[in-house]
Formats: C-alpha cells, sequence, structure tokens
C-alpha cells in the first residue's frame, strides 16, 4: 500500500470511540462542542466525555449572560450520561469587564451545575474561582455514593454543604486559595483519608470543628481565624499545622496565651463551641506518626494545648520551629517527655528565636523532660545562621545526652560537641 493511500484511509475519523473522547476530555467545554460541525459521527461525540472541562474568563466570554447560557444549555443537552470528573474554573479577569446583572450572574448557577454533576455520578469535583467569593449555601448539602475526590479554592462555605457523612465513597479533600469557613461550624466525614486545607479562613467567634476519624494525612496551613477544634484521627501517618501569621490565637504581650489585658482580642474574646477548658488541636494530632508544627512567636495555641500534656504514643518524626523554646524550653520538653518512641527531631530557628530567648521568661528554670525516648539519639537544627542563641541552643539540648547536628541551609552539616563546646 501506498504511503498516499496510508494516510488518506488511517485519519482521525478512523479512531474508535473510546480514543476520540479521551481526546476531547482534554478540551474545556465549548472548545469540544464546537467538535459536533467536522461530521455526522461528531456531532453527538462530546456527549459521552466523561470529563467535563467549564471555564470562564474574559478572554473567552464577553458577557457573563453569554457563558452562563453556554452551561445552561450544554447541561440541558448533555443529559447524565456518567462523569468522572467535573472542572469548573472562573479564572482571573478585570472586574471592569464585565458587566451584569443579578439575573446574569453565572456565580448564582454554580450549585446547580455541582448537583448536575452528582446527578451524573461524577467522582471528581473541582471548582476553582480567582475573581471573587462563590457562595454555596447552606440548604444544599451534597449526597453520592460515588463523590471520591473535591477540589475548591475561592468558595465561601456554608455549614450543610461541609457535612459529607452522605459521601461514603469521598477519600480526598482539598480546600486551597481563600476558601471561607467564616458560616461553617463543622466539617464532617466518616470516609476521607486525606483533608488539606491551605490559606483560608475559619470564623473570628467560633471554632470550626473537624470530625474526620479516617484521616491518614492533614496538612493545615496558612489558615487566619480561630484554629480548628479537631476531633479523634487514630489513623493519622501525617499532620501539618501552620497558623498565618494573623491567626486570631495570639498574643502580643505574653507566649503563654493567658496575659492581663482584657482587651487582647487573642486571649480574652468569647467565642463559641470550644474554649479554654479543653484542648482545641493537639488533641486530634496525638496517634500522629510524623508531625509538622510551625507557627510564629505570638503564636500561642500549641504551647496552650500542651498544658493538658497530650501523649504522642506513635510519634516517630517531629518538625518544630522556635515556639517550642519559650519559657526555657518548656513546651520542647513536654513534648519529649510525651513521645516515648520518637526517632527523629528537627528544629527550624530563625532570627525571632533570640526576642523569645531573650524575654523575662527565660529567667525561670531551665525545663527538663523526666524522660525521653531512647529511640531518640540525634536532633537536627536548621538555621540560617549560626549566632549566640543557636549556640545556646544546642548546648542545652546536649545536656539530654543526645548529639546536635546544626545545618545551615544551603551549607554543609555541622555537628555540636559539647564537649569542645563549639562547632567542629
Amino acid at each position: 500500500m501506498c504511503p498516499e493511500a496510508a494516510s488518506e484511509e488511517c485519519g482521525i475519523d478512523d479512531l474508535p470511540d473510546e480514543l476520540l473522547q479521551q481526546i476531547l476530555s482534554l478540551l474545556s467545554a465549548d472548545e469540544a462542542v464546537k467538535t459536533c460541525v467536522l461530521s455526522r459521527r461528531w456531532r453527538h461525540l462530546w456527549k459521552s466525555t466523561d470529563i467535563l472541562r467549564v471555564a470562564y474568563s474574559t478572554d473567552r466570554w464577553k458577557r457573563s449572560e453569554e457563558f452562563k447560557k453556554f452551561v445552561n444549555h450544554l447541561v440541558l443537552l448533555r443529559g447524565i450520561s456518567p462523569l468522572r470528573e467535573f472542572d469548573l474554573r472562573f479564572n482571573p479577569f478585570r472586574y471592569e469587564d464585565v458587566v451584569y446583572d443579578g439575573d446574569s450572574d453565572p456565580y448564582q448557577c454554580v450549585m446547580m451545575w455541582v448537583m448536575y454533576a452528582v446527578m451524573c455520578r461524577v467522582q471528581v469535583l473541582k471548582i476553582h474561582n480567582d475573581h471573587t467569593d462563590i457562595e454555596v449555601y447552606s440548604g444544599m448539602p451534597l449526597i453520592s455514593p460515588h463523590l471520591t475526590k473535591i477540589e475548591l479554592s475561592g468558595i465561601e462555605l456554608k455549614n450543610c454543604f461541609l457535612n459529607f457523612s452522605s459521601c461514603p465513597a469521598l477519600k480526598e479533600l482539598y480546600f486551597t486559595k481563600n476558601c471561607c469557613f467564616d458560616s461553617v461550624y463543622e466539617i464532617l466525614s466518616q470516609s476521607i483519608q486525606c483533608l488539606h486545607i491551605f490559606h483560608c479562613q475559619f470564623g473570628e467567634y467560633h471554632r470550626t470543628e473537624i470530625y474526620a476519624p479516617s484521616l491518614i494525612t492533614f496538612f493545615l496551613e496558612g489558615f487566619c481565624g480561630r484554629t480548628p477544634f479537631l476531633g479523634r484521627m487514630p489513623s493519622l501517618v501525617e499532620a501539618s499545622v501552620r497558623p498565618h501569621q494573623d491567626c486570631d490565637d495570639s498574643c502580643s504581650n505574653t507566649y503563654s496565651g493567658n496575659c492581663e489585658d482584657e482587651y487582647c482580642h487573642g486571649c480574652h474574646l468569647r467565642y463559641e463551641v470550644s474554649d479554654d477548658s479543653e484542648i482545641v488541636l493537639l488533641g486530634g494530632l496525638t496517634e500522629a506518626k510524623n508531625l509538622k508544627l510551625i507557627a510564629g512567636p505570638e503564636i500561642f495555641i500549641f504551647r496552650r494545648d500542651l498544658r493538658w500534656c497530650p501523649l504522642f504514643s506513635k510519634l516517630k518524626g517531629l518538625l518544630l520551629n522556635e515556639w517550642c523554646l519559650a519559657s526555657n524550653f518548656s513546651a520542647l520538653a513536654c513534648i519529649l517527655e510525651h513521645s516515648p518512641v520518637l526517632r527523629k527531631l528537627t528544629l527550624q530557628i530563625s532570627k525571632e528565636a533570640k526576642s523569645m530567648m531573650e524575654t523575662e521568661e527565660n529567667d525561670n528554670p531551665l525545663w527538663k523532660p523526666a524522660a525521653i525516648s531512647e529511640h531518640l539519639k540525634v536532633v537536627k537544627v536548621h538555621c540560617k545562621e549560626v549566632d549566640d542563641v543557636v549556640y545556646k541552643i544546642g548546648k542545652r539540648l546536649s545536656t539530654l545526652d543526645i548529639k546536635v547536628i546544626i545545618k545551615q541551609r544551603k551549607q554543609s552539616s555541622k555537628i555540636f560537641c559539647l564537649e569542645e563546646g563549639n562547632i567542629c
């Protein structure tokens, strides 16, 4: 067969429907729909793709009303063909480029489109919004035996929407980029194994309660507002918590989080759900195997929780920064004393450690744990500069009969030798 004949007989139309649908699934919905004019075979092919990508931006849509009408007609004509993934995006654009009244506002239809995807037995749901907050109302909880993964960003979330007890197959849950939990009192799921919350806003006057007993990985980083209350997580393997510097659980008067200033917003503001009479955060992390706790010096939530002396019975790897050095290492001593199988400890020290080490609280006697894990042989101290503060930290840790390795970032590791009193 000649090459010319082969090229004529082996065109894209000769590919099986499954492969053509896979190609269409890589396109945005409006691009996929346009393929219906290619031939009679392509006329309805777009309707059976199992990935639906819908994106709104002023580069593609001049008027929001046109986008809203397109998506509404799309879901009407597509029917309830099964969906593996529904990806809805509101891309960045200049606000002055968009003019719409209440009836043409595309954000009003978000939950209707989500419910359509649920009717199509969607497994992966993604909503990413980079423009303005989308409100998800409390009267529309998700009910799906098929949903396995949810990704949300730029969404203002309401309470009932975060009760995932009717999604028994849900395993992964991601909240990123300014999701708002101001009116959320509870996040509930018996099934999720992975929960990531990045750069989100919690309520100022109440603590959101998180109950997810099947979690294996948990990341809570860059959050503002009140630290959420965590329920027990017996299967937890890895967790990382890093409050934003503007977290409401902070105090500029004392590192303990219990100052005498009645006007201190962090220490004395009355709020609902949980209060100082119970452990807030660390109680849910006690069964983690690897734990990362990072906070600025004014954030007191870790130190306050440690007053309850939680037992980290499975903890093998731990990373902390200088928040644990206040009151002459009292927080660090408490953790070491209550981590019986700890094998690896890493301290990240910044320039902020100096102010903590020089406060009047350090007039207190040096805290030492009554006992530490027999498996802990080495402590690694990471810093940008080996100064007097780092020397002091190394000496105090060496009194526990632990080798201290001090590592300057972007430089080679150096071992602190107590016997010689210097870095070698």
